[in-house]
């Protein structure tokens, strides 16, 4: 691969061909409200988990002092490939049609696209459709870009809206406000669609971000089309454009090494040849 083209590969590839199969998503979150009575006074305020206070109290909130748990209130996706993102929210569509719309689309996804979205947005969308009485969505691939940039980079900040600002995306200009939240979820319009642009600003940034990162990112789930088999395709942009640059090194045995043409990713190939009969002993 020429520099010219390393450098042309620097600035992202697309995905080849996904079809109706990768899903990037982004969720927005209202905090949960408690009443506690601490040392003769009673405290009353928002939390995100129940040891938000533990600086204050000096101990994790008690389940008991819950008036209200934190709550989706908004999401936003995009199948790779469109160019629509879809958006739903508990004003515009109620608080069920809001989450079994997400449900529908994580059970048809295979993979699916996000910053934080396996610890955060997944599990809290996990909790809430368990609430509801959803079984679990059909199973998929995660692709998280925060665990990928902290595996692999060393930037000071891990924030998508850091990540694509030095990587010369376009991202969000806003900030996550929680009076905007609440004041949208009580019917106040322009909060409503300050906080739409704000979700689905994150699901643009998400996705190129993902093709700028293509060649780096070794751990991409491989190809839905069929052709893994078939021929020797790259795992991080599906496509077959490969060229053989050599073997990698194992411990013990070899594999052969192909560079991809058009994200510039590194390939190992499933067949193998043994390198050596010896090996250390300790």
């Amino acid at each position: 691969m020429s520099l010219a083209e390393r450098l042309e590969a620097a600035h992202g590839a697309r995905l080849y061909a996904p079809g109706k199969s990768v899903l990037t998503l982004d969720i927005e979150r209202l905090p949960g409200v408690a009443r506690h009575q601490h040392r003769g006074l009673v405290i009353e305020g928002d939390f995100w988990d129940l040891g938000s206070w533990k600086h204050t109290i000096g101990y994790r909130l008690p389940v008991e002092s819950v008036i209200e748990w934190p709550r989706t209130i908004c999401v936003a996706w995009r199948w790779y490939g469109d160019k629509r993102v879809q958006f739903v929210s508990e004003w515009d569509d109620g608080r069920d049609a809001m989450l079994q719309a997400t449900w529908e689309a994580y059970d048809q996804a295979q993979v699916l696209y996000g910053h934080n979205v396996a610890n955060f947005d997944t599990k809290h969308l996990n909790t809430e459709w368990r609430d509801m009485g959803l079984p679990a969505p059909s199973p998929f691939k995660t692709l998280d870009t925060l665990k990928e940039a902290r595996k692999t980079f060393g930037d000071e900040s891990k924030t998508l809206a850091a990540l694509t600002q030095r990587c010369g995306i376009a991202t969000k200009t806003d900030k996550y406000n929680v009076q905007m939240a609440r004041d949208a979820c009580a019917g106040d319009k322009a909060s409503q669609r300050r906080l739409r642009a704000y979700n689905v600003g994150d699901i643009v940034a998400s996705e190129e971000f993902v093709d700028r990162l293509r060649g780096w990112i070794p751990s991409h789930p491989h190809s839905l089309i069929g052709t893994a088999n078939d021929r020797p395709t790259c795992n991080q942009c599906w496509g077959d454009n490969l060229e053989r640059t050599g073997t990698k090194l194992a411990t013990l045995i070899t594999y052969v090494l192909y560079r991809c043409r058009d994200c510039g990713a590194n390939v190992q190939g499933s067949m193998h040849s043994r390198a050596a009969v010896t090996r250390g002993a300790a």
